[in-house]
């Protein structure tokens, strides 16, 4: 239970044992709790960002009888930039929030925040959802032949069973970043939902 739950407890009681705190002091409150939340989801998305871009220039480097297309590498380097411009973003809102000084302001900062989370959750699963289709198709393929002899002697039977591993195997991948994204973001998100909500009731 944090320090705003037990106060609004403690206002609910007989005898109070904490100083009743004025509008002011809540919103003070709220504000630091959700900056410093904010400021999180920018540390991830940077750690993230440099976890991407180490995998992708060690990538290359890495010796595998597995043929990936060219076009793979390029859509690796492609997607930084606009992994750049969401920690541009991210920071921003960090920045409008620790400078409002009032209550409606602060909301709308959280709200483009929730938004600004959920459109990068949704790019990094288009992004993954078609490197893990990309990577299940290669695989298949190597492992029965490779693409030469695989295409020539492939009928439609093989390419239906190819079509089923790819969908499977793009949606268990998927599902597990989503749920690793759910996890970090999720619970960051669920804190500033929630004062989100106390803004809303002083705001009245």
């Amino acid at each position: 239970m944090d320090e705003l739950e037990l106060l609004k407890k403690d206002w609910q009681s007989d005898k109070p044992i904490y100083p009743e705190l004025s509008y002011d002091d809540i919103y003070k409150m709220l504000h630091a709790k959700s900056s410093s939340i904010v400021k999180w989801i920018f540390y991830i998305s940077i750690i993230e960002l440099s976890l991407g871009i180490a995998l992708t220039l060690i990538n290359p480097k890495i010796e595998s009888p597995a043929q990936f297309p060219n076009w793979i590498d390029t859509l690796s380097y492609f997607s930084i930039p606009f992994i750049l411009v969401f920690m541009y973003l991210f920071y921003k809102n960090y920045k409008t929030i620790t400078t409002t000084d009032n209550v409606k302001s602060l909301i709308n900062s959280i709200l483009k925040t929730r938004r600004t989370v959920k459109y990068y959750v949704l790019f990094n699963l288009i992004l993954a959802g078609i490197f893990s289709s990309v990577l299940t198709y290669v695989s298949y393929v190597e492992v029965n032949g490779g693409p030469d002899v695989f295409e020539a002697s492939a009928h439609f039977k093989e390419y239906a069973v190819l079509g089923v591993v790819i969908v499977v195997a793009t949606i268990g991948i998927t599902a597990i970043i989503f749920g690793i994204y759910y996890l970090i973001y999720g619970i960051l998100l669920k804190r500033l939902n929630k004062n989100y909500n106390e803004l809303k009731k002083l705001e009245v």
